[in-house]
């Protein structure tokens, strides 16, 4: 392993523990006095019931030799009401107790903490912990991933059946688009949900257009990307996190609230519908991979949060994400769950934007200190800057390097961050590499058509050769006018429909003409050793 990569690491999460420890409501091990030493080792679904399964190398004092178990919210830190379950201490301790699934007691989405009395209160003794296997509750009916290959396009909704077959023309094989989830909740009212002992009512007319796309894509062959966004919607302020409800009319998207009832129960139960809605058994067709919010690390523009404090906001969106994976993976244990990554992988980190290093950093602390789960990685890899096409002759040499303090990450030298996700600290339950998806990349034919036809080759066949990168979705299928204002003209179409040249090299790339656009785009880019520059892995 690459000492530099383990050395950063190392000091990264050790910073993002330390960090951890300050907050009530992530202790990562109590050894105070009187406290012991006492850990969760594990949270877990078993049939009807959840097991809690704890250990003690150290034992605490306790006013009565009672280990109390209790169930607690994301937001709550400190034990709250009363304890669900008690047991003697002792080293070890297996706690069982109903999960209480679709039912007002459900404790799917609980955190568990062990405390012992003294001195007449209940004082928390371990690290809290969340269930970390929801795909138990999905049984073994899940469909099976249209893993059909990687090449992807970001699709353009009017363009979306009723008779038109560009997609299927250019061999798309992944698809993706956005749900927003203010437009789900509410509105007309016209369908009925029940979960967890309460009717919810979503819209009719929204889900009619939802459904239309994902159900068409799919039929045409194509795996589904979905990303879930929280824009601001009046009457739903309570979908959004307190501490963003203060910025509301700043960014196009806020921070998802789980510090609140309302707003947590809302999002519970919106996207267990929506996951339950497209696993693929229901004739609505069928999203394999969710990505929960839009580069987060970019937090002002896109999931907006007053909180300054990058591990605060980690925990927050932390929060969000594991809502989100187990109402997913309760309903579609196949599914990916994805964070959502920008390219300022070093060059920028202050309280408004984080880079994606640290985030990615900070968010794996979260998460591994309070239950690992199989989160996934999406990953926006745009050149820098943005506009600037031709990256084969940089604007600024300094700003993507071969080094993994690269200031940005590009499809130039996306190695960089499949090498960070390799390591040991960052691979998921089972031990494995986490599925890294790149879920928007673009090239603006501003430079020229070929330029962009070029670029959309080359990176492609970066994402082809690299074994950790399962697909790669391009920004997009037609010119987006507000796109084009900012320099960004990035479809394979004009807006009046007609066809640039990268139409042609899109859809040849992987077919039997490969090897030629290969040719074509190594000739054009200057690039003597193409095996070479691909950086495999």
């Amino acid at each position: 392993m690459n000492k530099k990569i383990f050395s950063s690491l190392s000091m990264a999460v050790a910073t993002a523990v330390l960090a951890l420890s300050v907050f009530s409501s992530v202790p990562v091990k109590a050894e105070a006095a009187g406290k012991g030493a006492v850990t969760i080792n594990s949270v877990s679904i078993s049939g009807e019931s959840v097991i809690v399964n704890v250990s003690a190398s150290d034992l605490p004092d306790s006013d009565d030799g009672a280990f109390y178990l209790f169930a607690e919210k994301p937001y709550q830190g400190a034990p709250v009401g009363a304890p669900i379950a008690s047991l003697p201490i002792s080293g070890s301790a297996v706690f069982s107790v109903p999960l209480g699934y679709q039912t007002t007691s459900c404790r799917l989405y609980d955190k568990f903490q062990v405390a012992v009395k003294q001195g007449g209160a209940f004082v928390a003794v371990a690290g809290a912990k969340y269930i970390t296997n929801p795909e138990a509750l999905a049984g073994g009916g899940s469909q099976a991933r249209k893993n059909n290959g990687k090449k992807g396009l970001i699709l353009d909704g009017a363009k979306i059946g009723n008779g038109n077959t560009e997609v299927v023309q250019l061999g798309v094989q992944q698809g993706a688009y956005n749900i927003n989830l203010t437009d789900v909740i509410g509105g007309n009212g016209g369908i009925q949900y029940g979960y967890n002992g309460k009717t919810y009512y979503f819209d009719s007319a929204y889900m009619s257009q939802y459904d239309h796309c994902v159900r068409t894509s799919t039929n045409q062959g194509m795996g589904m990307t979905m990303v879930l966004l929280n824009p601001y919607s009046r009457g739903e302020e309570f979908m959004i996190s307190p501490t963003a409800r203060g910025g509301i009319g700043r960014a196009p998207y806020y921070l998802m609230n789980t510090s609140e009832d309302n707003g947590l129960e809302y999002l519970e139960a919106v996207v267990s519908f929506l996951a339950s809605r497209y696993n693929g058994k229901n004739g609505c067709g069928q999203v394999d991979n969710w990505v929960i919010a839009n580069e987060i690390n970019a937090k002002n523009a896109w999931n907006y949060s007053s909180v300054t404090d990058q591990m605060t906001y980690a925990q927050l969106y932390a929060d969000s994400v594991r809502v989100c994976y187990n109402a997913i993976k309760s309903r579609n244990a196949n599914a990916y769950v994805c964070i959502s990554l920008d390219q300022n992988w070093t060059r920028i980190h202050n309280g408004s934007y984080f880079s994606a290093r640290s985030m990615l950093d900070a968010f794996n602390a979260c998460i591994t200190a309070q239950g690992n789960i199989d989160w996934c990685l999406a990953e926006h890899p745009y050149n820098y800057p943005m506009n600037w096409t031709s990256f084969w002759t940089p604007k600024n040499p300094s700003m993507i390097t071969h080094s993994i303090d690269t200031p940005f990450i590009s499809m130039e030298n996306i190695e960089q961050l499949t090498d960070y996700m390799c390591q040991p600290a960052f691979r998921n339950s089972k031990g494995a590499v986490r599925p890294i998806l790149l879920t928007e990349v673009g090239y603006s034919s501003t430079q020229g058509e070929e330029a962009q036809a070029a670029a959309i080759v080359y990176a492609y066949q970066r994402c082809v050769t690299n074994q950790y990168i399962k697909l790669i979705t391009f920004n997009r299928q037609t010119d987006y006018p507000v796109e084009m204002a900012q320099g960004l003209s990035l479809g394979l179409t004009r807006p009046d429909g007609s066809r640039k040249l990268s139409w042609e090299f899109f859809q040849q790339m992987n077919g039997g003409n490969a090897g030629a656009y290969i040719g074509r785009a190594a000739s054009y880019m200057g690039i003597s050793d193409w095996n070479a520059a691909m950086h495999a892995r």
